[in-house]
This record gives structure tokens, C-alpha cells and sequence, in this order.
């Protein structure tokens, strides 16, 4: 194997278990899909409540393999589960160095491109952390980038290429098929190669790649609709909103007027959303204005641009449509396009400037552009790799990890639990959850219906689970608008809160981000 290869999935393989050894982050998301993943592999079946037959997570490759683990390695402890997932998920991501070399090489760049484009990946905070954190965002990163590398090197053609690509992207996530399909549509509308151009024939081979995808993937369609009635995953019907050409027009035209780029995109979890990163923020907003809009640039490179309007595409889809649009364990999808425009940006210049000695200073000007974003990115990931460990080791194992146990050790086996952070305190109480916005519950979102209603108090009042779990502003919030109810049905029965402990971290970014969840109260109903 090629050497140059081998450094870059020694590279990408080695910073991975770096951040998984300094921070052992686990996102709350996984703790939602372990634990139906862990009924599984114990022969409970794969749900989330035993006995109740509702599919509580998305991803099929994000639930079996964890499932697999543990089954293996039943006998061995749930930290085990995941750090076997986290050398699994490593080892897809570091692969992905073999699939941009031949890239860089397709294209007949210069090898230092190549290193430049491992340097993008590896200090890349979303798409490392969300590669160990128990997401499945590897995979996501991997066929995304095989897709991209086969729409260069294959001609549309070649049916089976992107029918097994197409199909690996949907059992890593089902959505996934519309990221896919934003890929292709990118290199179409740009006339990238001779195979990609927009022909009769070429649109009969995607629809057909499309179709043999689906062929591959209806199986787990089957199955899930004979298991839970649908193959539907109930976290998607929960959050699903009623859809109507008003609303998608309406929410598109407000999204437009407040557009403001996607700095999220290049900065760590919900950094836009709850603010502390000082001058990181404009310099990602920056960075996500050329990624998102560099297609806009006549006479560049077609790659680039297909690339760039595919970026755009799917930020429009995640905020418009899905609602997921600053969720981080999403944006990979977008950050790997928008990580190899950047190169292929770079070489632009490259091939502009560099070969020409009439430009010494746009040379200059564009090595420290280049050096500036490296400095960028890579003391972005170290200040979100140290927020990131404290969230962790504060947040999640000290507070929310702590509620968990403590109701498990005070409530009733058949006791009902509400929330709206479902994760660590739904898998740790090992309750009945009655989780908002219902990811487990389908109660909450037959009530949410019924009522018409997006209120927490609404919910509460309506089913009346034995215990509550609220941040101090929902409990803030429901005392305002059903009085009655915190003051006769339910009593203040402990306090979570570790909001001295992140002061004492001194973190001088991302502290915001662990202040939301650092307060919590556990209300129990009274004469339940």
C-alpha cells in the first residue's frame, strides 16, 4: 500500500482515539439508541421499553452494530460496548484516507493536496467527535465520500458502483438517499464530466442505481414494518412536522431573510446556538459563505462548484425541511463536501497564481489565507476538544449520568419518568420514559395531537408520569402556565446542579454550552 496512505489512516485513526482517550465523550443520542441496542443483544428484542414494539432510533448501522458488540461481549460492561464501537467507527473514518488519495489523484493534483485535505478531516471537530461519540457519522463521511470519488471516476453507468453506495448511505441513515441524490443533482446541473451530464440516458441510469438502492435496503423496510407495525423510526414521527406548501414557502423565506451562512459547520457542538467562541464565529461564517456559495464563481473548477451548490442544498434540507439544521451529529454530511471544495479551492489558486511570477503577492496572500485556516482549525479543535472533555466528565457523567441513577435507586419499577433530554437519564433510571418532543413515547405524541400542543405543562398535566425532570427554565416555565400543578400534584424532590464545577473549569470558550444543562430538578408526583 501506498505510503502516503498509510500516514493518512495512521493520521486519521490516531487523533480519533486521541479525542476518545482525552475526552470520553459519549453524546446523549447514544444512550437513546444503546439501549434498545442492548435489549437486543440480551434477547429482549430491539425496543427501547421491553415489550413495547416502537422503533426509538434512525440509524440501522447505528443500532446493529452496537447490538453485535454486545452480544459478542455480553458479558463485558457498556463502556466496553462503546469503545469497540469507537476503534469500529476509527477505523471507517481513517479508511476514508485510501478514497481521497485516489481522489487527489483522479485529478492529478500535486500529493500535498492530499495532505492538505487529511489536515481538513482530522482537525474537522464535528466529524472526529461525532465519529467516537457513538453516532454513525463514520459512515455517513465514508459512502459520502465514495459517492463523491465514483461521481468523478465512473460514468452513471456503472449501475451496481452506485447502487451499493447509494444503499450503504440508507442503512446509515434512511434520509440518506436525498443526500446522495443532492451529490449527484450537483454534479449534473455543473456538466462536471461526460458522464454526468444531463441526458435521457444518464437520468434512466440514476433512477435505476436509485432503485437497485432501495432493492438493497427493502429487506430492513420489511422487517421494521412487520416488527413495529412501520418502517418508520418513531423518532422521525415525533419530530415530523404537518407539511404544507404554505409552511415550506413561509419557513424557506424566513430562513433566507435571517440567513447568516453556516458557521456551525466549522465549529464545535451548538457553538452558534449558545454562543462563547468570540472570533471563531465570524471567521466560520466566512469559511461557510465561500463553501456554500463558491458554485456562484464562473470559469472555476466544475468539482468545486457541484460540490458547493450540493453544500447549500442540503443546509436548505436540514433547515427548512428535516429541522435538523444545527444538530451536530447531521452536519458531517454537509462538512465533507464543504472540507473537499476547500482543497479543491486551494488548488484553484494553486494553478492560478503560483505558476505565474506576475502574481507574488496574491501567492503570498493565498499561503497565508491557507496557513491562517489550518491555525484556525486545528486550535478550533483543541478549544472544543477541552470543552467538550469537561461537558463530559461535568455534565453528562456528573449530573445527568447522577439523575439517572438516583431515580433508578428512589422510583418504583412501573414509575414513568419525563423529560426532554432522554438519553443518559432514560438509560441510567432504565423507566418508562415519557420524553419530549416523544422519541420513546408515542403517548407524548398521540398527546401532543390530541391536545394540540407543544407545551411541556399541556403534556404533564395530561398524563401525569410519577416523576419530572426539568431544567430550572421549563420548571420556571410550567409554574407560569399551569400554577396549580407544581404547587398540588408535585414536590421538589432533589436538585442537580454542577454550575460551580464548569466556573471552576475556567473555560474561556464553550462554556454556555454546558451552563444549559449544569441545573436540574426532580419533581415527584404527590400520593402518585
Amino acid at each position: 500500500m501506498n505510503r502516503n496512505i498509510i500516514f493518512g489512516i495512521l493520521l486519521l485513526f490516531s487523533i480519533c482515539l486521541l479525542f476518545a482517550i482525552v475526552t470520553d465523550h459519549r453524546w446523549e443520542d447514544w444512550y437513546i439508541t444503546y439501549r434498545a441496542s442492548k435489549n437486543l443483544a440480551l434477547g429482549n428484542g430491539l425496543v427501547y421499553n421491553i415489550g413495547e414494539y416502537t422503533m426509538t432510533y434512525t440509524s440501522p448501522i447505528g443500532t446493529l452494530f452496537p447490538a453485535f458488540i454486545k452480544y459478542i461481549f455480553l458479558n463485558q460492561s457498556d463502556d466496553f460496548t462503546i469503545w469497540i464501537y469507537r476503534i469500529v467507527c476509527s477505523i471507517v473514518l481513517s479508511s476514508t484516507s485510501i478514497i481521497l488519495f485516489k481522489i487527489i489523484q483522479k485529478l492529478q493534483y500535486p500529493t500535498f493536496f492530499y495532505f492538505i485535505t487529511l489536515f481538513f478531516f482530522a482537525f474537522s471537530f464535528l466529524i472526529v467527535d461525532n465519529s467516537i461519540n457513538g453516532m454513525e457519522s463514520a459512515f455517513m463521511v465514508f459512502f459520502e465520500i465514495l459517492l463523491i470519488y465514483l461521481l468523478i471516476s465512473f460514468p452513471l453507468t456503472e449501475t451496481w458502483r452506485y447502487a451499493i453506495c447509494f444503499s450503504g448511505i440508507m442503512f446509515t441513515r434512511p434520509d440518506g438517499f436525498i443526500y446522495a441524490s443532492i451529490l449527484i443533482l450537483g454534479f449534473v446541473i455543473f456538466n462536471v464530466n461526460n458522464s454526468t451530464r444531463f441526458t435521457r440516458q444518464n437520468l434512466f441510469h440514476i433512477f435505476k442505481a436509485i432503485g437497485f438502492a432501495f432493492l438493497l435496503f427493502s429487506p430492513w423496510l420489511i422487517i421494521t414494518d412487520n416488527y413495529y407495525g412501520t418502517p418508520i423510526p418513531h423518532t422521525i414521527i415525533a419530530k415530523s412536522k404537518v407539511y404544507s406548501f404554505d409552511y415550506l414557502i413561509d419557513t424557506f423565506i424566513n430562513y433566507c431573510r435571517n440567513f447568516n451562512g453556516s458557521p456551525n459547520l466549522f465549529l464545535p457542538a451548538y457553538a452558534v446556538n449558545f454562543g462563547g467562541w468570540g472570533l471563531f464565529k465570524p471567521i466560520a461564517q466566512i469559511l461557510s459563505f465561500i463553501t456554500l456559495f463558491y458554485w456562484l464563481i464562473p470559469g472555476t473548477n466544475k468539482i468545486a462548484r457541484a460540490l458547493s451548490i450540493a453544500s447549500l442544498l442540503m443546509v436548505l434540507y436540514l433547515n427548512i425541511v428535516s429541522g435538523q439544521g444545527p444538530s451536530p451529529w447531521y452536519l458531517p454530511s454537509v462538512i465533507t463536501p464543504s472540507l473537499i471544495i476547500l482543497t479543491l479551492i486551494a488548488n484553484d489558486i494553486y494553478e492560478a497564481f503560483f505558476t505565474n511570477e506576475r502574481f507574488k503577492i496574491m501567492k503570498y496572500a493565498s499561503i497565508a489565507s491557507l496557513i491562517g485556516i489550518c491555525i484556525f482549525m486545528f486550535s478550533n479543535f483543541y478549544l472544543g476538544m477541552r470543552m467538550i472533555k469537561y461537558q463530559q466528565k461535568i455534565v453528562e457523567l456528573g449530573n445527568r449520568k447522577q439523575i439517572g441513577l438516583w431515580l433508578k435507586a428512589n422510583s418504583k419499577p412501573k414509575d414513568r419518568v419525563f423529560m426532554e433530554c432522554l438519553g443518559y437519564i432514560g438509560f441510567y433510571s432504565n423507566l418508562k420514559t415519557y420524553d419530549f418532543p416523544g422519541m420513546s413515547s408515542p403517548e407524548v405524541v398521540k398527546t401532543r395531537k390530541t391536545l394540540k400542543t407543544e407545551k411541556y405543562s399541556a403534556v404533564i398535566n395530561y398524563l401525569k408520569p410519577e416523576w419530572l425532570v426539568l431544567r430550572a427554565g421549563e420548571a420556571t416555565e410550567i409554574k407560569k402556565e399551569i400554577p396549580e400543578l407544581m404547587q398540588k400534584e408535585y414536590k421538589l424532590a432533589k436538585t442537580f446542579d454542577v454550575r460551580n464545577q464548569i466556573s471552576m473549569a475556567k473555560l474561556k470558550y464553550g462554556e454556555p454550552f454546558l451552563q444549559v444543562d449544569a441545573l436540574f430538578e426532580v419533581y415527584q408526583k404527590v400520593n402518585p
